[in-house]
């Protein structure tokens, strides 16, 4: 029996008596923002046809030579530059000009040509076989092959490579975004082809998905839940409802954006330091999907765009991260909806949201917020009228044999801390207690050596055994952590008008010596791809505790109180 839809329960008729219009001046804000990038497209984009290169987006390939091999995760430009060609958008002026359908078809053919026999492809080291590079390029080629009405078997028989390497292969570690993206470029291709494997293949993976639902709602990425990377789910969702009319996605849906809505700051920022993997994702195609069904899916989607207006968006713009979004807000552009659903007046009075299973606690009122990781050691962001934002992602220590900081995400920890912290909720005050050890660290950089090992590694016994070889990388640079003889117990207090921090840290080992700490801005330890980004908060200073370290090294231990 399917799940109750994203509409209540009253009927239709009056579901469409009962809606409020959206501004239809932010709807301009997506267009704005994809077109600006087009020019960039088009220059990232190998336009010389006597080229092996013709069609390649990965300038460090074909233009600078610095890469000997061309990532696939930068040939999802292919779909924007489909979506200009095919659609008379104001201020479009690629519409319809055979160079850019040239050029798309050239991005599919390089594509083809460049992957492995077997159809997979190449994304951070040779013979990597990224599934994730996979996938992102798979649903945006399929998409794209559609906007161009093409009817070239060649073409069609490379992307049946890529969704038949991808049905019979995986990746370590849990990434709900992949998973999602697996099925929307297979149920894509299975429109395209009418053939039942990729459909049957792509259901598949939507179970997965929905196998990996929390309760509270989130997608597991890494073990954990990070709101950034939980629109990439939604979209592909919410794609992939429409593209079926599958009713039975509606409850999942649902309960996704309800926890996506409570990472939506005061300001209209989103996401941050306090998900599992860090990141500032926005993904707006798949809530105007849903935004004439659910006003949280529209509160979303209303924010981000005026974040695009007020600049407290966060700027993916570097060579391989503009591409990803890009499509995207051209697809919500042309989809938006012009109604949503009234929403109930929120209450003034504050509330205090528990998410034990992702270790998040969310506090809010008409004016201020503050979202705590407990996952992470305490990570905190916190809005308050008349003053800057705050972000705080944990204590970061160096020592003469390494450094330690207090954010690696572990859910073991937040479900022995959140249970035992003291959450006496009154009108005023509330206390959350955080505790936990902090873990060492490694900030590493390719060298000519260990690029070198890599290349010629898998190049002769790593193309052989892919998976262990992405399981050894993750362990040492995403999920792999050991613990250091440091402990950080971070205490939140809010008083009337102020959050009140308190931070204890202590030596657990006799001869460990402090050389210098700080609580950091916008720190990130562990390698996430779409983290460090651009946005406004990373401008805050990090706070300098050289003043405590000599207190430290002698006593001990140590306390410090801030109020905010």
């Amino acid at each position: 029996m399917p799940e109750p839809g994203l509409l209540s329960p009253s009927s239709h008729a009056e579901s469409e008596a009962n809606v409020e219009s959206r501004d239809p001046a932010l709807r301009r804000r997506y267009l704005t923002a994809a077109l600006a990038c087009i020019p960039r497209l088009l220059g990232a984009i190998d336009r010389n046809p006597y080229r092996p290169t013709y069609g390649c987006f990965d300038r460090e390939f074909w233009h600078y030579r610095t890469s000997s091999f061309p990532s696939e995760m930068h040939q999802e430009g292919v779909l924007p530059l489909a979506l200009v060609y095919a659609h008379d958008l104001p201020g479009n002026r690629w519409r319809r000009c055979p160079r850019v359908r040239e050029l798309a078809i050239a991005a599919l053919k390089f594509s083809a040509r460049s992957a492995h026999a077997d159809g997979s492809c190449d994304d951070y080291y040779p013979f990597e076989r990224a599934l994730g590079a996979a996938v992102f390029s798979l649903q945006a080629a399929a998409r794209a092959y559609e906007l161009l009405e093409l009817d070239e078997p060649a073409l069609l028989a490379s992307l049946e490579r890529r969704a038949r390497w991808i049905i019979d292969h995986d990746e370590s570690g849990r990434l709900a975004n992949h998973q999602a993206l697996a099925a929307l470029g297979l149920a894509r291709l299975a429109k395209i082809t009418g053939q039942n494997i990729y459909r049957d293949a792509a259901r598949r993976r939507v179970h997965r998905v929905l196998d990996w639902q929390s309760s509270e709602g989130w997608f597991e990425e890494y073990g954990g839940a990070d709101p950034g990377y939980q629109t990439v789910t939604i979209d592909c969702l919410a794609k992939l409802r429409r593209l079926w009319n599958d009713a039975s996605l509606d409850g999942p849906l649902r309960r996704a954006v309800e926890f996506a809505g409570h990472f939506l700051h005061p300001d209209d920022s989103y996401g941050g330091e306090y998900g599992s993997r860090g990141t500032y994702h926005f993904y707006p195609h798949g809530f105007e999907l849903l935004t004439a069904e659910n006003a949280q899916a529209a509160r979303l989607a209303d924010g981000f765009l005026r974040s695009l207006a007020a600049g407290t968006n966060a700027y993916f713009d570097d060579d391989r991260m503009y591409v990803h979004r890009l499509g995207n807000l051209i697809e919500a552009y042309l989809d938006w909806a012009p109604a949503m659903p009234a929403e109930t007046p929120q209450p003034r009075e504050t509330i205090c949201i528990r998410l034990p299973d992702a270790g998040l606690f969310v506090r809010r009122d008409s004016e201020t917020q503050t979202v705590i990781s407990a996952a992470r050691g305490g990570v905190f962001k916190h809005f308050a009228p008349n003053a800057p934002p705050v972000t705080d992602a944990g204590l970061i220590v160096q020592m003469a044999d390494g450094i330690a900081v207090s954010q690696s995400h572990d859910r073991t920890r937040s479900m022995e801390s959140l249970p035992s912290a003291t959450g006496e909720d009154d009108d005023d005050t509330t206390v959350v207690s955080v505790s936990g050890p902090l873990h060492w660290v490694r900030f590493e950089t390719a060298t000519p050596l260990k690029q070198a090992v890599l290349q010629v590694g898998m190049a002769t016994v790593g193309r052989f055994c892919r998976t262990l070889v992405r399981r050894l990388l993750q362990r040492r640079l995403i999920t792999g952590r050991r613990e250091s003889p440091i402990r950080l117990t971070r205490s939140f207090e809010f008083l009337p008008g102020k959050l009140r921090v308190v931070d204890r840290i202590e030596l657990l080992d006799r001869k460990l010596q402090v050389e210098r700490m700080s609580f950091a801005g916008d720190l990130q330890a562990a390698y996430v791809a779409a983290a460090d980004v651009y946005q406004d908060s990373v401008l805050q200073s990090w706070t300098d505790l050289q003043a405590h370290v000599a207190e430290l090294n002698e006593r001990r231990s140590v306390t410090i109180v801030r109020e905010l």
